[in-house]
């Protein structure tokens, strides 16, 4: 499982931080960093791989020098890329890909394929709302 971890730490405990990692214990074999972004504030992110639980809590030393906060993440990279490039039909492939139901499919790619042929940016907002509060209503039933 991929996780994406914010470590809020003042930067004037830079040196703290760097203290950490080099100490015992040492890295799980099965923790993966995938990267580590300084956000030029006092946010980091670092995104990484783990599957068993000590691995999981390996990164959570960092709360000696600040706030870890970690959560599992779902990568929908390709997902995402086919909703920037407008192209609904290929993002259906993605779903479905994903496991989603023919039902959800047709109505979420409907629903892209509409958002789209909005007039604005405005207009395209309301069009969400507007399909969520459908949705909801549905739900409600």
């Amino acid at each position: 499982m991929i996780y994406v971890g914010l470590l809020r730490s003042e930067r004037v405990r830079d040196y703290e931080f760097w203290a950490v990692p080099r100490q015992e214990p040492p890295q799980p074999k099965d923790f993966v960093l995938f990267g580590a972004y300084n956000l030029m504030a006092d946010l980091r992110v670092i995104i990484f791989k783990a599957e068993s639980t000590a691995t999981i809590r390996f990164p959570d030393r960092l709360n000696f020098v600040g706030h870890f906060e970690c959560h599992p993440a779902l990568d929908q990279t390709e997902g995402y890329a086919q909703a920037f490039a407008r192209d609904a039909e290929k993002l259906g492939e993605f779903m479905r890909g994903c496991g989603v139901s023919e039902e959800v499919l047709k109505s979420e790619v409907a629903f892209r394929a509409g958002a789209v042929k909005q007039p604005s940016l405005h207009a395209a907002i309301q069009y969400g709302r507007d399909h969520a509060a459908r949705l909801g209503s549905l739900v409600e039933m």
